[in-house]
C-alpha cells in the first residue's frame, strides 16, 4: 500500500498472498496461477475484483475499500523464515488474548 500524497512511498507491506488459487482454481492449462484482470468500484462501495485462474476460468471476488485497507495495514509483514513466521503468529495470539482479557 502506498501513501496517497506520495504514491511512490510504501506505507504497508502485508505478508502472504493477497489472492491465491483454491480448489478448482488450482487446476487448468497452467496450474496454480491466479491473476487479476481489473477492479471496479461500484457506487455502493463494493469493489469487484475480476480474476482468472490457471489460464482456464474467469472469476469475480467482492470486497470493500475498508477491508482492503484493513488487510494492508493489519497483515504482518512476511518474516521469510519459518522461525520468524512462528514468532509473528505467537505475537498475534498474545495480542488477541490480551484484547479478550480487556473486554
Amino acid at each position: 500500500m502506498t501513501a496517497l500524497d506520495e504514491p511512490w512511498r510504501p506505507i504497508a507491506t502485508p505478508g502472504g498472498y493477497f489472492m491465491a488459487p483454491q480448489g478448482e482454481e488450482y487446476i487448468g492449462d497452467v496450474m496454480n496461477v491466479l491473476f487479476t484482470n481489473g477492479w471496479i468500484k461500484d457506487p455502493d462501495g463494493r469493489i469487484l475484483i475480476y480474476y482468472a485462474s490457471s489460464d482456464t476460468r474467469m472469476h469475480v471476488a467482492t470486497t470493500t475499500v475498508e477491508q482492503l485497507v484493513d488487510y494492508c495495514m493489519n497483515t504482518p509483514k512476511d518474516g521469510l523464515t519459518t522461525g520468524e513466521s512462528v514468532k509473528t503468529i505467537n505475537a498475534l495470539i498474545d495480542k488477541n488474548k490480551n484484547a479478550a482479557l480487556r473486554e
